[in-house]
């Protein structure tokens, strides 16, 4: 029987004289748009789903957005979904240089057995026991086959882990763009945190959302999760259901007038409910919620207020009123921690996320469902 596992963080063993080399980029991206999503089916490792029309421009989207960046390998699940968003990407980027392009068994979908092909709603309605074990307790979960009992979330989790230790060396200082699945983008991420299978489902990979690592000498760190708004989603599109807390972090430090104006805008078809602060970043929330009057805006004391208010805000809500918004200006450090720990890690371990100034970060915290960190830096 497949043993739990605990995922060591990935490091990439360079000489002394290489540390001080540029780190190396690796630029996650899930496929576009399937036929199987638009259905409600699980795919898994199966092959039969294709793009769909969706797909295939938002996969075009992200080459424009890419088009600019230099990369220098180009990585891709062998399935069909993520080939053809390998091919839509590299058709729009301008930088039309040969990029080795590798296709790597490592790279395929979870594999779900017997679940793929059903639909959501039939598997939350006829295996209820072993959905509630997929969501809850993932790395205890498992499925029959014909070869006897199969741990899926362990098995992804140990490819991942194989992908970075195969190929990761090869890559001191250069750019590799991946172009995968969901479920293993996070196995990616969360095995280069060193985070184990037991937090799976802790982190959102939207269709053609863009994922960034970088791994030094040093260790890693997660510069970027989940942008779609290379793809003209204001913020990653809700996968939990349109009910809960969605809690959008902003770094107090190095905040700018123009900064708090470009947000503004940006959200201003978002319904945000409320705006939180400390003294540091009163002064920004006017201008961040000025489209948004009827926002109620809060004040704390200290500078350290986030894990209470959240925990406060969680508690409070009402699981008929549907989706609460708002934004929380805090310390750089009290969102990192936050974020960590949402994600699996330990507060010590925080550093592992770098924040931009100016840029959001979003949780959210469904109604009888574990939070999501759907976005960092965005």
């Amino acid at each position: 029987m497949p043993r739990c596992i605990a995922p060591s963080p990935v490091v990439i063993q360079l000489k002394p004289a290489m540390r001080d080399r540029l780190p190396s980029r690796i630029i996650l991206v899930r496929h576009g748009r399937s036929s199987f999503n638009d259905q409600g089916r699980y795919q898994g490792s199966s092959d039969e789903a294709i793009l769909t029309a969706k797909g295939l421009e938002t996969a075009q989207q992200v080459g424009d957005y890419l088009s600019k960046t230099a990369i220098d390998a180009v990585y891709t699940s062998p399935l069909l979904r993520a080939k053809q968003t390998t091919q839509e990407i590299l058709k729009a980027m301008t930088d039309r240089r040969l990029k080795p392009i590798t296709v790597s068994q490592e790279l395929r979908e979870i594999d779900l057995s017997v679940w793929e092909g059903l639909t959501y709603e039939y598997v939350r309605q006829q295996q209820q026991d072993s959905y509630a074990c997929w969501q809850q307790r993932p790395h205890k979960f498992k499925l029959q086959t014909t070869d006897g009992e199969h741990f899926p979330v362990n098995d992804l989790y140990q490819r991942a882990q194989k992908f970075w230790a195969q190929q990761l060396p090869h890559y001191a200082g250069k750019t590799v763009l991946i172009i995968s699945h969901g479920g293993t983008n996070h196995a990616l991420i969360s095995t280069a945190l060193g985070f184990s299978p037991k937090h799976h489902h802790s982190l959102q990979q939207s269709n053609c959302g863009v994922s960034v690592l970088e791994f030094s000498g040093y260790g890693v760190q997660l510069v970027q999760l989940n942008q779609t708004t290379a793809i003209r989603e204001i913020l990653p599109k809700l996968k939990a259901g349109k009910q809960g807390l969605r809690l959008l972090l902003l770094p107090e430090e190095s905040l700018t007038s123009t900064d708090c104006k470009q947000l503004a805008h940006r959200l201003s078809s978002i319904d945000l409910n409320f705006g939180l602060a400390a003294a540091a970043g009163q002064k920004w929330l006017s201008p961040l919620l000025q489209q948004h009057p009827q926002a109620t805006r809060f004040g704390a004391e200290n500078a350290d207020f986030l894990p209470d208010w959240q925990q406060t805000l969680v508690a409070s809500l009402d699981t008929e009123q549907g989706l609460m918004t708002g934004v929380a200006i805090a310390p750089t450090t009290a969102i990192q921690t936050l974020l960590i720990q949402t994600l699996g890690g330990r507060p010590y371990e925080s550093t592992k996320i770098s924040l931009k100034p100016g840029h959001l970060s979003v949780i959210h915290y469904p109604n009888n469902h574990r939070p999501v960190v759907q976005a960092i830096n965005i």
